[in-house]
């Protein structure tokens, strides 16, 4: 008593809370507390004569054990209160059965809530059983180390307490990344057998997108996790550690009876760590309350909380992770830089996809899937499904030459034979390959399968690998003309016709210069004759043993 007639004494003199607390060496929060108690009795500087110490204390401490009622249990009635649907009032019936001269209703509430006051300046929180789970990371990190004595990465130390019992749970992580900040709370609830009404959790980046008192956003991916196991999440206030002074708790005493042990060793593998980790929690939650004796967070737990908790959903959580965007014109949406298809129908709106190690699922706004697709990890490379195409988009993409010789042996045996052989040819491009066997395949919408495989044979027989000369034969109707009966060796060999060969040999024979010299003084119009001559002949070698294409790049 002392010090409090010391703290009223040096207050009418008109000292602040901060030198009262310097002069007499004491907490600036025991200065409020002794002034807010004095102010609460009617006490003042002076003391009146008759006040003693005796006096003084009674008249601050009314429920001490000088007095004439029977005091109640304050440590039982804070530990009832953790249970569901036990209030002050169902306590103060049970207390007054017990004993019927005791304290009245109000009196006994007064009471109770000044010695929750009496450690601290805030108020101790009650919480009932299954109600909240207070979720941090703690600040200490533990190094894994390579076995070359390097330094891997600083394991993260997940720490979650229960509410009522204040039994705790805590592992390393390799990071506080969304996976492992889920796979946590998976974990957890294994450990605890069962979940609680309410996660409470830090604002960290993994669990809330952005803080707001009022409409915290939560991540997408712990806003799931959180409707599986059927919890609401309910984020402390940013700046206000008072709402997770639990959490604050837990981590204090996990960083006290968990890291400090283990500051000393050396740990290889996160499996290593978390089997070191167990021990030290398990002696943790054993570990008697200074407050109350005989009594532990594990006894607590099996008390009143184990069974209250919501069971364990049937289904284990499968995460994924979720994001949204606009299906561009070219109706593939982005996700890690892989292009997936969608409909082509849904360009130009929005949608919500989701993804993990195995599959993308697309949806629409209001959570339809409208796609899915194998997980790709190929930067860059598209993945398509062709039912997503539009018609003229499909038919386009069937244009290679699987598809192209396909359609080709349906046609028939000569018309596969003579793709085939287009394919082959060394001296094309790939392109042009395509597009020279695409426009035979393509005649089908002109003439019938039969005509087209009779003008392949020909073609095949005169070795005219040409889409005009496949068009030709079936204009000129040659596709129904008999061929003859022994394959002709070049044009050469009919006398009336020269060939290529000739016009080969005379573009290369030495006097060529002095034929294009003399070819330059033919008289205007001259030209058109030579010009005709030489067009007659290339169109002779449609049907000679020559390549037309060969011999216009000479």
């Amino acid at each position: 008593m002392k010090k409090i007639q010391d703290v009223l004494r040096l207050k009418s003199e008109g000292r602040s809370n901060e030198q009262i607390a310097l002069i007499l060496n004491i907490g600036e929060t025991s200065v409020r507390r002794y002034l807010q108690m004095a102010e609460q009795a009617g006490i003042s500087w002076p003391l009146s004569e008759n006040m003693d110490g005796d006096l003084l204390e009674k008249t601050l401490y009314p429920f001490e054990k000088n007095s004439k009622f029977p005091l109640p249990d304050f440590e039982h009635i804070h530990k009832e209160l953790s249970r569901k649907g036990v209030t002050l009032h169902l306590l103060w019936e049970e207390y007054r059965k017990l004993h019927p001269d005791g304290y009245s209703r109000s009196r006994y509430c007064e009471l109770y809530q000044r010695w929750a006051k009496a450690d601290d300046a805030s108020m101790l929180q009650t919480h009932k059983a299954a109600e909240a789970t207070f979720i941090d990371y703690s600040g200490q990190t533990i190094p894994i180390f390579e076995e070359d004595g390097r330094i891997a990465y600083e394991a993260q130390i997940f720490v979650a307490v229960l509410g009522a019992s204040s039994y705790i749970f805590c592992e390393a992580t390799q990071s506080q990344k969304l996976e492992d900040w889920t796979a946590s709370h998976v974990r957890m609830s294994e450990y605890f057998g069962g979940v609680t009404e309410y996660w409470i959790p830090d604002n960290l980046k993994s669990g809330v997108r952005k803080a707001d008192r009022y409409e915290p956003l939560i991540n997408e991916s712990y806003d799931v996790l959180a409707v599986h196991y059927k919890a609401a999440v309910v984020p402390a206030r940013a700046g206000s550690p008072k709402d997770k002074a639990k959490a604050e708790n837990a981590v204090r005493l996990v960083q006290m009876h968990v890291l400090a042990p283990l500051r000393d060793l050396r740990f290889f593998s996160l499996a290593e760590l978390n089997k070191a980790v167990s021990e030290l929690l398990d002696s943790l939650n054993r570990r008697p309350f200074q407050k109350m004796p005989g009594s532990s967070r594990h006894s607590l737990y099996l008390e009143i909380e184990k069974e209250a908790l919501r069971s364990l959903p049937e289904c284990p959580f499968v995460f994924y992770r979720y994001g949204t965007g606009k299906v561009p014109s070219d109706y593939h949406v982005s996700i890690e830089r892989v292009p997936y298809s969608v409909p082509y129908q849904w360009i130009g709106r929005p949608v919500v996809y989701r993804y993990n190690e195995r599959t993308i699922e697309i949806f629409s706004k209001n959570m339809s899937r409208i796609a899915m697709h194998p997980r790709s990890f190929t930067e860059k490379v598209p993945v398509t499904c062709d039912e997503h195409r539009p018609a003229k988009h499909r038919h386009q993409a069937r244009c290679n030459q699987e598809e192209i010789c396909k359609e080709a042996k349906m046609i028939g045996v000569s018309a596969f034979e003579w793709v085939e052989k287009v394919f082959q040819d060394p001296s094309l491009q790939q392109r042009k390959k395509i597009n020279i066997t695409l426009g035979v395949v393509r005649l089908t919408k002109m003439y019938p399968h039969k005509r087209i495989d009779a003008a392949c044979t020909r073609a095949l027989f005169y070795h005219n690998f040409t889409f005009g000369g496949i068009k030709d034969i079936l204009k000129g109707g040659l596709d129904t003309h008999p061929l003859p009966e022994k394959e002709p060796k070049h044009l050469s060999a009919r006398r009336n016709i020269r060939g290529g060969a000739y016009y080969i040999k005379i573009l290369q024979a030495p006097w060529n210069e002095d034929f294009f010299r003399e070819l330059e003084n033919f008289p205007e119009g001259g030209h058109d004759d030579i010009v005709d001559a030489l067009s007659g002949a290339f169109l002779l070698l449609n049907e000679s043993a020559y390549d037309l294409n060969a011999l216009m790049t000479i």
